[in-house]
């Protein structure tokens, strides 16, 4: 699998970030966040899409699944 990946910015859209497995691009939407710090947070969440994707299929996981681990991983520090 290719290991690379863009983050492509944009002003307008109606969720907070997308991953596309077929094109390796993340594509994070400004006006759905309220700080640099939201921002940050869904890279990271769109960049660990990315990250499951290139497991290929070592990893079985449908979507809700998926969004559960990647949960769990960005709020770990939290319940720590």
């Amino acid at each position: 699998m290719d290991t690379n990946v863009t983050v492509d910015m944009r002003t307008y859209g109606d969720d907070r970030g997308t991953y596309y497995a077929e094109t390796h691009r993340c594509v994070i939407n400004l006006n759905q966040h309220e700080s640099l710090d939201d921002i940050l947070k869904t890279i990271q969440h769109e960049l660990l899409h990315f990250c499951l994707d290139d497991l290929g299929e070592t990893v079985t996981m449908d979507e809700d699944q998926e969004e559960r681990l990647i949960y769990c991983i960005q709020w770990a520090n939290e319940s720590l």
